[in-house]
């Protein structure tokens, strides 16, 4: 894929088309994020302070994907759409979700992920703007796995590092 910048002929560098398609992935991420909280909010399941988390937390997803899908644009790429929950979940079936603990416990998952693709993702972008604003977003996205296993009950900072690995 090349990338335009501003929609002329004057293509970006190799290290900002790169930037770009690490970006777009990030991007499907958080629209991901966006719609598994609206079908956990959806499910009934979730008590009225789980539910307002969950509804503060599907708004920092939103952001998210704002910020990014306008710093693709800024970069002269153009931003993947978002798919429907029934997509996300045929490509990456959930868990059986029967309850509030189940809902927490795969949006900690989700959230874990989130984080530690995040921080991968800031040691291969090479433009600033995006170094910066993956950065902010790991943190955020650390912060709401923290919560969601406090609500589990469980250590929320169960980790030194946030990596891929399992620990």
């Amino acid at each position: 894929m090349s990338a335009r910048l501003n929609g002329n002929e004057d293509f970006v560098s190799a290290e900002t088309e790169k930037d770009i398609e690490i970006l777009n992935g990030a991007l499907g991420g958080e629209y991901f994020g966006i719609s598994a909280y609206d079908a956990a909010i959806g499910t009934g399941f979730l008590n009225d302070g789980v539910r307002d988390v969950a509804k503060k937390f599907q708004g920092d997803h939103q952001k998210h994907a704002r910020k990014i899908r306008e710093l693709i644009i800024e970069l002269g790429g153009e931003p993947v759409e978002s798919k429907t929950w029934e997509d996300y979940a045929a490509e990456y079936p959930p868990p059986p979700l029967t309850d509030q603990v189940d809902i927490l416990r795969y949006a900690a998952s989700l959230e874990r992920s989130g984080a530690s693709a995040t921080v991968i993702s800031i040691g291969e972008l090479r433009t600033p703007a995006a170094v910066m604003l993956a950065a902010s977003i790991a943190g955020v996205e650390a912060m709401h796995w923290s919560a969601l296993l406090g609500a589990l009950g469980e250590d929320p900072v169960p980790v030194s590092f946030i990596s891929t690995a399992t620990e």
